[in-house]
């Protein structure tokens, strides 16, 4: 798995930015840390909602135009996709793939502790 860190103290929540080239899972540890997820499709399992508080948060970016996925397991996601011709839900999904995803489309991730909610800002479909 290729997660290399990209800078400094920077990005929305004060830890730094990640690339990462391969699939991987999010650690409770991985809280506020944005992801740019390129050079393939990139599967990214979140954590199980018994090892994380309510309020964890993570950014995916995406850096090329490949169909990354967000895997939740067991747990229940629940997103809305906005984009210039058509807003998109997915409810109660155990999966959120990103359809010919574009660069720069982006995912923030929140949980409450009993589901995780997911805004994409994208080109792309969610399903």
């Amino acid at each position: 798995m290729a997660r290399a860190k990209m800078g400094g103290s920077a990005g929305w929540h004060g830890n730094y930015v990640e690339s990462a080239t391969a699939s991987f899972s999010l650690a409770p540890g991985d809280a506020g840390r944005t992801f740019i997820l390129k050079d393939a499709n990139v599967t990214v399992t979140l954590p199980t909602l018994s090892d994380i508080n309510g309020g964890y948060q993570v950014t995916l970016i995406s850096g090329d135009a490949s169909e990354h996925v967000l895997s939740g397991g067991a747990s229940k996601i629940y997103a809305i996709t906005i984009n210039t011709s058509a807003s998109t839900r997915v409810a109660a999904a155990s999966t959120l793939s990103l359809s010919a995803g574009e660069i720069g489309d982006i995912m923030k991730i929140i949980s409450d502790g009993t589901n995780w909610y997911v805004q994409c800002f994208s080109g792309a479909s969610a399903s």
